[in-house]
């Protein structure tokens, strides 16, 4: 059996014909049917039902199982060549969600600058993105570890992760709004306004999400945007409220931050997360323990 033979079968499965199969990675249709023969001798079990050159191919139930396993084993071999790759080149992804990297820049800086003193910073690279693509980028083995933005314990089976922060959502809010003489609001209250939202990358979607299905309320949404700044200056413009996690100050002069009363509310958890299986080198370690050190609660 060769490693190769899992992805042949994957697209086997898919395509039902040995064919489409050859043409689509450029080989011959015997090297399909090889590497199936391959596989039913190494699992002792008949994998597929061929018929004629007419009808699609049909597998068996060992044949249906063993696709259920495919699409994982050739994603562990990818990750598998990714971290011994990785392991020659020294070379330490580290995955920022714009609001941490914001909120933590000095903690950021200092890792970065411990980094440069005993690896060279040239080996860190910085993958900007939010919390929802990171965390799908770790799982895929393209960043090595990443700061990550969830909600409640959002519990992942394949990644382990640290949290450093936990913190309320709050309103911003632009001091032209009425809204902005109020000491706190409920969410209900914001049932006619419209809000400048992060995109789908990031958390806070779930968030509002959250507080308008409590609420029993449909958001209105002005604009939604991947720039932190940019968003900041709509509120400030009084274009929009925004709801953040209470570990972002205003950018932009004119805003207001109002804490929200709602009895049911989620909590913003901070961490740092990297894949399960990944074993951390001595770089990735090192800045795990830097950014790690600063614990801090906003509740």
């Amino acid at each position: 059996m060769k490693t190769e033979d899992f992805t042949y079968y994957n697209e086997l499965y898919i395509k039902k014909s040995f064919t489409k199969v050859a043409q689509t990675f450029g080989i011959s249709q015997p090297s399909v049917s090889m590497a199936l023969k391959r596989l039913e001798t190494h699992f002792q079990s008949k994998l597929v039902i061929r018929g004629n050159s007419q009808t699609e191919l049909r597998f068996t139930p060992a044949g249906e199982q063993l696709y259920k396993h495919t699409s994982s084993i050739i994603t562990e071999l990818d990750n598998a060549v990714h971290e011994l790759n990785h392991l020659k080149s020294h070379i330490t992804t580290i995955g920022l969600p714009p609001m941490l990297k914001s909120a933590y820049f000095a903690k950021i800086a200092a890792a970065s600058k411990e980094f440069d003193k005993r690896f060279n910073i040239k080996n860190m690279h910085i993958y900007e993105a939010g919390s929802n693509v990171l965390k799908r980028s770790l799982i895929d083995g393209d960043i090595d570890i990443a700061l990550l933005g969830s909600l409640n314990c959002d519990a992942n089976n394949e990644l382990q992760t640290e949290s450093f922060v936990q913190a309320h959502f709050k309103i911003f809010v632009s001091t032209k709004n009425p809204l902005s003489k109020k000491e706190n609001l409920s969410f209900a209250d914001l049932k006619s306004q419209h809000f400048v939202a992060l995109d789908s990358s990031f958390i806070h979607n779930q968030a509002i999400s959250f507080f308008a299905n409590s609420g029993n309320i449909r958001p209105k949404f002005f604009m939604k945007t991947s720039d932190i700044n940019f968003l900041m200056n709509m509120v400030s413009e009084n274009l929009g409220i925004a709801l953040l996690a209470d570990i972002v100050e205003p950018t932009t002069p004119g805003i207001v931050t109002l804490p929200l009363r709602d009895e049911n509310q989620p909590t913003f958890i901070g961490s740092i997360a990297f894949r399960k299986n990944h074993i951390l080198t001595s770089e990735e370690q090192m800045l795990i323990t830097i950014l790690s050190k600063y614990s801090r609660t906003k509740m």
